[in-house]
């Protein structure tokens, strides 16, 4: 979970002039701070090198009177010697009251902190139990709370039974683990001041004080997930001359149908420095499949993608993933909008792991409600690459490339399904990358892989889909930023809530289970 987000919330609440609270921050966990309760061990020569005298002396003066407000408190969860009910509403000045705030777990009914504590998930209806008697004592103390105030509290939540309430799937921390329990708590608040235009009005008059939940301090960068995003240096015993050699070897290997992976991966590899020097200058689509035919390959893609990502494509659960994600869908489709999909897959010949991964991503799309012809198009089984009208593409959904071009990234599939399809082909801006892809996992891997290694964005019209994609399967899942493309009116989220929602669900599903 990120302990750097509290640690900011601390720091601007104390010291709301600073400008940049950055450098304040990564000093304070160069000396080790790891969370609020390392604070306590500050001294005022600790913060010399980044800070005024006064500055620092007023942020020990308020850590002082936050551990002095704690240790009224008793440590423990259940603690009933004190509750949330001591810091009321006039204690609002002090915009720091959501560090002080003791969660009442003496409220809780004792079979579902007896469940808390073994590390078990409360069912839906004790979690909405548990966020009904928290939110009523955050507003006793506050009255009108701000979202950061509630995630600060949902993270205490988290950090006190973190098996119970950590947003999880595939043993991977979603976000910053407690963004589901926020949203939760934040949703609870409004609903509580729903039609109270008075009290509405606060709310948004604080959130929009607040700084860091404000749109317009937001900005989209290509790096989202990126841990090597534009290399500063070639690697060692490597020059521009041996760079050169190696791309004209890579595609000489390419013209012959070389099929050496291994000698692929290393020089693919190699050269990574010079193909993102290319990708990042805004080289055309058509002439990057050109200078690094490999990059759109599957072998290729897995090597540019581990370098840039750090994460590797090729996971060997991919199909136990699909099996479990499917098993809760077909659970809870209670409208029959799968039906054709799960009655395709019990006339399927084909065995059962590559029908689980064939029907996986159209059923993602059906439960959120993103239509499949924007990332599918179908053609004939007779078509050939060179055949495909990529002009008219622009329908079938586009994102913003380099802020100028218009780009595509869609599978193109032969037959009536995914399922009864045997060949697929990649289209990216326009461009028919890769035509003979027999393998619909490898599709899923090629067509995901574009939109990180070409530096595109989510579109709206599957940002859901995707953004699933990417952290159950993929296991990119940054609590900061978003891949989905920007939008002047509405918003984004670093999690989607219908992303959250469905991991949520999955989890209470296998925990009944």
């Amino acid at each position: 979970m990120d302990t750097g987000r509290p640690l900011l919330s601390f720091i601007k609440s104390s010291l709301p002039k600073m400008r940049d609270p950055e450098p304040l921050l990564e000093r304070l966990q160069g000396l080790g701070v790891e969370d609020l309760e390392d604070l306590s061990y500050l001294q005022e020569s600790d913060l010399l090198s980044v800070l005024r005298p006064i500055e620092a002396r007023k942020l020990l003066s308020l850590l002082k009177k936050t551990i002095d407000y704690s240790s009224e408190t008793a440590s423990s969860p259940r603690s009933t010697s004190s509750s949330s009910m001591d810091i009321t509403p006039r204690r609002l000045s002090d915009n720091s009251w959501h560090f002080k705030f003791q969660i009442p777990w003496q409220k809780i009914p004792s079979e579902i902190i007896r469940k808390l504590e073994k590390g078990n998930r409360p069912t839906k209806s004790e979690r909405l139990e548990i966020i009904r008697l928290i939110v009523s004592e955050i507003l006793t103390a506050c009255p009108t709370p701000g979202k950061k105030h509630i995630s600060e509290i949902a993270r205490k939540m988290t950090k006190a039974y973190p098996g119970a309430f950590t947003d999880v799937i595939e043993g991977e921390i979603v976000g910053s683990g407690y963004d589901s329990i926020t949203k939760q708590m934040v949703s609870r608040v409004d609903n509580l001041k729903r039609g109270n235009t008075l009290l509405s009005l606060k709310r948004q008059v604080i959130s929009s004080s607040e700084g860091e939940d404000s749109p317009t301090q937001k900005r989209r960068l290509d790096t989202y997930g990126c841990i090597n995003w534009q290399p500063t240096r070639l690697p060692p015993d490597e020059t521009p001359e041996s760079q050169k050699h190696a791309q004209e070897e890579l595609k000489k290997m390419w013209t012959e149908r070389c099929c050496d992976s291994k000698a692929i991966e290393n020089m693919m590899r190699a050269t990574f420095f010079t193909q993102r020097k290319y990708i990042i200058s805004g080289t055309e689509t058509s002439d990057l499949t050109k200078e690094w035919p490999y990059l759109f390959e599957t072998t290729g893609m897995k090597t540019h993608f581990k370098e840039l990502i750090g994460v590797d494509m090729e996971d060997k659960n991919m199909a136990n993933k699909c099996a479990r994600v499917i098993s809760f869908l077909k659970s809870g489709d209670k409208t029959g909008k799968m039906e054709t999909i799960f009655r395709e897959m019990e006339t399927s010949s084909k065995n059962v792991a590559d029908v689980n991964v064939a029907v996986f991503l159209p059923l993602l799309l059906k439960y959120f409600n993103e239509e499949e012809e924007r990332m599918f198009y179908k053609v004939d089984q007779t078509t050939l690459p060179s055949e495909v009208d990529c002009a008219g593409l622009h329908h079938v959904h586009h994102v913003s490339f380099c802020s100028t071009v218009i780009s595509f990234s869609c599978c193109w599939s032969y037959g009536n399904s995914t399922l009864a399809a045997e060949n697929f082909m990649l289209s990216v801006d326009q461009t028919i990358v890769n035509g003979h892809i027999r393998i619909f996992s490898d599709a899923v891997m090629l067509m995901f892989g574009s939109y990180y290694c070409m530096n595109i964005s989510y579109p709206a019209a599957q940002a859901s889909t995707l953004e699933f994609l990417q952290r159950c399967l993929f296991k990119i899942n940054p609590d900061k930023g978003s891949k989905v493309e920007r939008n002047a009116t509405k918003r984004t989220l670093a999690v989607s809530p219908k992303v959250l929602t469905l991991i949520t669900r999955i989890a209470d599903y296998e925990w009944r289970e």
